[in-house]
């Protein structure tokens, strides 16, 4: 499990300066699948939702021929379950693009630069952690 403001702090330093992550915050899935789990506070759970769909947007938009890739396996899913303290969306990516980055954040910033800053204020205030897990494929 990952602290979210070292999730999003390291995205958007990233896109700042440009320094290499850790490994653990990569978002890049060489097994060929992949998830990340965001636990979003029940009473932010709508504006969470408005920025995925505005990340969906950015995806279908893009001309790059990586992320029309990943739009095409990119999934969103909310839990059915009542929320206890968080409510959980799971971003499933299957099959994952060899190489490809996952970050929300790299996303948004690619589309909608002069937006970034509010967006990932709201996304500081929306999530309560990120989790990401590689999948190895069984069958």
């Amino acid at each position: 499990m990952y602290a979210v403001a070292a999730m999003l702090a390291g995205g958007i330093v990233s896109h700042a300066q440009a320094p290499p992550r850790p490994a653990a915050q990569e978002y890049v899935f060489p097994t060929g699948a992949g998830v990340l789990f965001f636990h979003v506070r029940p009473e932010r759970a709508q504006d969470f939702e408005a920025i995925v769909k505005r990340i969906a947007e950015s995806l279908d938009r893009s001309t790059d021929p990586v992320r029309r890739q990943q739009a095409a396996h990119w999934r969103i899913y909310r839990s059915a379950e009542a929320p206890r303290d968080a409510v959980i969306y799971l971003f499933f990516f299957d099959p994952a693009v060899s190489g490809a980055d996952y970050d929300p954040i790299k996303v948004l910033s690619e589309d909608a630069p002069a937006e970034l800053s509010g967006l990932f204020e709201r996304l500081r205030a929306d999530i309560v952690r990120v989790e990401r897990m590689g999948l190895n494929k069984l069958r």
